[in-house]
């Protein structure tokens, strides 16, 4: 009788472990102004499959409010327990009709025949407070921001993209907030997505939207892990904007990963190849460069390349890490290399070999081994090196070796013998005065001619200049050559301000963004936005991105002013002042 007690005691404590109820609300605050919004919450999560809402969520009564509300249902699998989540979550933007105390009663809801309900609030309304005229308009009155992850259940070590929008019913609004940025998470690296669409669109309730921040994160732990809510100042600093926190489901990576597997999830391509293609030959204790690159895309980092074997036949040093990676709605896409610098110790062939490598494809949901990477290459002393030249070559380093080192002689010339006459030629005579005095005339010509050229060029070394020494530098001279004439549109941007012709000064920005692209393309190779990335990083890239977000939000805008044009103007001559 006892053992069947304690088998029904276990079985009911199972049941119990596995199915719960999480029914509760939370509020912002307790203490609002009239006509100031506050933030209420109820969440109801179910766990099992064993237990059924048999009633939707009643509500308090709200009627003492206005209110706007929004909904949303997840279901998700904790990859640690195995059991289903059932989440439903509500919020309200409640904004207090009068003053005084004010109760929020519970909700409502019934599981299984039993009745859950929240704990209720009591609110002191104060009234608000009576501002100037030209601060009465709070943008934070008719805003807030909503957070979404696209997938939510990923794997390990898989990228994620959470995109961050702000709802407002005004559309000047979105221009008083400041970038969107998460704060450092434990077990969570985010980076900031720079290029997104920033276009404004039609919401529901008189509402609309912009994408203001997107990131990829990616997880270092299984479990549901929760995104933290993000926090959006305003411009003046004196409010700001908090979004919802969202549930991520992370599962574990399946068994039978590779033993040379170092949490590389995505997809990738390794390679390994020497820096200066051009070198034949490699001597004996010189160094040269090789490079191990991983391009893809996934949670690419510096930690995922693959090092380079050590062995006795060659002297390796610690690597030198580039990373041109860059955070995308895919993932991390680029390229990370590690240059090393490596020393030949022995005369003959030469195996450079990487670690072997393996990834986890996501999609595929399986492992990929890569294997590894190597380089044969041929080492060789002085001796060989000297030996395997040709007879043109040998002759050609012995020409340039003399003419670098051994000054040339001067060639002397025939003397011309004149031949004895018995009698004098007077014409000889006066033809030979005349050439002297012809040669003497071109002398002085061409002597005062090269005496001012010297003078002109020594005027012209007044200004020193750094003197070039490899290709790249004369290339950049080249291209310095031509400079961008970027202050004369700067002065036409001004002259329309003064004008007040909006609608000119947005036509003339879009013309200097064309020329700008086009002048890049001709000298780089590449859009003015790719030239930033590229040479001055993401920070100036993300100030680009900006001032085209600040100025397609003041294109549109109803109430464009000088003042907010001429700001626009100063942060476009501190993006375009570096061409």
């Amino acid at each position: 009788m006892i053992r069947k007690n304690l088998y029904i005691l276990f079985t009911l404590a199972s049941v119990f472990s596995l199915a719960q109820v999480n029914f509760y609300s939370e509020l912002n605050t307790t203490e609002a102004k009239v006509n100031t919004p506050i933030l209420f919450t109820v969440v109801l999560e179910i766990f099992g499959e064993d237990l059924v809402q048999e009633t939707p969520v009643k509500m308090p009564d709200l009627s003492k409010f206005n209110s706007d509300y929004g909904s949303e249902q997840n279901t998700l699998i904790d990859p640690v327990k195995k059991i289903r989540i059932n989440q439903m979550a509500y919020q309200f933007a409640l904004v207090p009709k009068q003053t005084g105390n004010i109760k929020i009663g519970s909700a409502l809801v019934r599981v299984n025949g039993k009745i859950y309900k929240t704990e209720p609030f009591d609110i002191f309304v104060k009234e608000a407070e009576k501002k100037p005229l030209a601060v009465a308009n709070n943008p934070a009155k008719s805003m807030y921001l909503s957070m979404q992850v696209e997938e939510k259940e990923v794997y390990m070590d898989e990228p994620a993209v959470v995109i961050l929008k702000a709802f407002s019913r005004n559309i000047s609004n979105f221009r008083n907030l400041e970038p969107a940025k998460f704060e450092p998470v434990r077990n969570l690296t985010i980076r900031s997505i720079a290029n997104f669409d920033e276009s404004i669109e039609d919401s529901e309730n008189n509402y609309s939207s912009q994408i203001i921040g997107m990131f990829v994160i990616v997880p270092k732990v299984a479990g549901v892990m929760d995104v933290p809510p993000v926090e959006v100042p305003f411009t003046n600093h004196k409010n700001s904007l908090v979004s919802n926190k969202v549930k991520l489901n992370v599962k574990k990576l399946p068994e039978g990963a590779p033993d040379n597997f170092k949490d590389a999830v995505g997809k990738y391509n390794v390679k390994i190849e020497m820096t200066d293609k051009s070198k034949e030959n490699l001597e004996i204790n010189k160094a040269f460069n090789i490079s191990v690159k991983v391009s893809g895309c996934g949670n690419l980092s510096p930690s995922i390349v693959p090092k380079i074997l050590p062995s006795p036949d060659y002297e390796i040093f610690e690597p030198k890490i580039l990373n041109n990676s860059v955070p995308t709605t895919k993932g991390i896409e680029g390229e990370v290399e590690a240059q090393y610098i490596i020393i030949p110790k022995k005369r003959g062939d030469l195996k450079i070999a990487t670690k072997s490598f393996s990834y986890f494809d996501p999609k595929e949901e399986k492992y990929v081994e890569v294997g590894s990477k190597f380089l044969t290459l041929k080492a060789l002393n002085a001796q060989d090196i000297a030996n395997a030249k040709t007879t043109l070559q040998k002759v050609n380093d012995y020409t340039n070796n003399v003419l670098e080192k051994v000054d040339s002689p001067v060639i002397s010339t025939e003397k011309l013998k004149v031949k004895e006459h018995k009698d004098i030629r007077w014409f000889v005579i006066f033809g030979n005065l005349s050439i002297v005095g012809i040669g003497a005339f071109l002398f002085l010509y061409f002597n005062k001619k090269i005496k001012d050229k010297k003078k002109l060029l020594l005027e012209k070394k007044t200004t020193s200049a750094q003197p070039i020494v490899n290709i790249e530098e004369t290339e950049a001279l080249l291209r310095n050559k031509k400079k961008f004439e970027a202050d004369s549109y700067f002065n036409y941007l001004n002259k329309k301000i003064n004008e007040s012709q909006p609608s000119e000064f947005f036509k003339a920005f879009e013309e200097l963004k064309t020329d700008a692209d086009e002048y890049c393309l001709a000298h780089y190779s590449s859009t003015f936005s790719d030239y930033l990335r590229n040479n001055f990083g993401l920070s100036e890239l993300e100030k680009y991105n900006q001032l085209i977000a600040k100025t397609n939000i003041e294109k549109y805008s109803p109430y464009s002013s000088k003042e907010k044009q001429t700001e626009i103007l100063n942060e476009i001559e501190d993006v375009y002042k570096i061409l």
